[in-house]
């Protein structure tokens, strides 16, 4: 185990317990959906929703402090995003009947080709921002630890127990 991947776990863990807070300036959940900063990915089962993973990137800084809080997005960006070698994080919220068997080495992200390589992961304990605008049955951050270009569109993927599902991700000219 390296010194960044310890760095890192800790922060991690401290991270998942310091409480979330609210800033005026972000949208509720549905505005978060409608501008693209927050999107759903869909495991259907039959005709009902199976699992939802609601995700959302958080290495442009007014975007993170608007899903975590502005607390949460202080230490995720002082401990991990501004520390060192690349670190892209995503939160994802989970909803559904399988929301228990979320696994987040099944998240792959994608950009031109190139798949990025998770290098942490950890549940959050306590309430993030936008875990506060909807009831979810789990929320997670996950780390790649490679570049990104947030002006690229990148694609989710969720390898889920009914095969794989995934969506587009375009972060918001207004979080650029």
């Amino acid at each position: 185990m390296t010194g960044r991947t310890v760095a890192g776990a800790l922060l991690l863990a401290a991270l998942v317990l310091l409480p979330a807070t609210a800033d005026a300036q972000c949208p509720d959940w549905d505005g978060m959906l409608d501008q693209g900063s927050l999107v759903p990915i869909e495991a259907v089962l039959g005709d009902e929703i199976d699992l939802t993973l609601w995700i959302a990137y958080l290495n442009p800084p007014r975007l993170g402090a608007c899903a975590l809080g502005d607390q949460l997005y202080d230490g995720l960006a002082s401990g991990l995003l501004n520390a060192g070698p690349p670190a892209q994080a995503f939160w994802v919220g989970i909803t559904g009947d399988s929301a228990d068997e979320f696994s987040p080495e099944q998240l792959w992200v994608v950009q031109d080709g190139r798949e990025l390589g998770l290098s942490l992961k950890g549940e959050y304990d306590a309430p993030t921002r936008v875990s506060t605008l909807e009831d979810l049955d789990g929320q997670f951050l996950v780390v790649y630890g490679e570049e990104l270009d947030a002006t690229r569109p990148m694609r989710l993927i969720y390898v889920s127990s009914i095969g794989p599902v995934s969506s587009e991700y375009h972060v918001p000219q207004a979080y650029r």
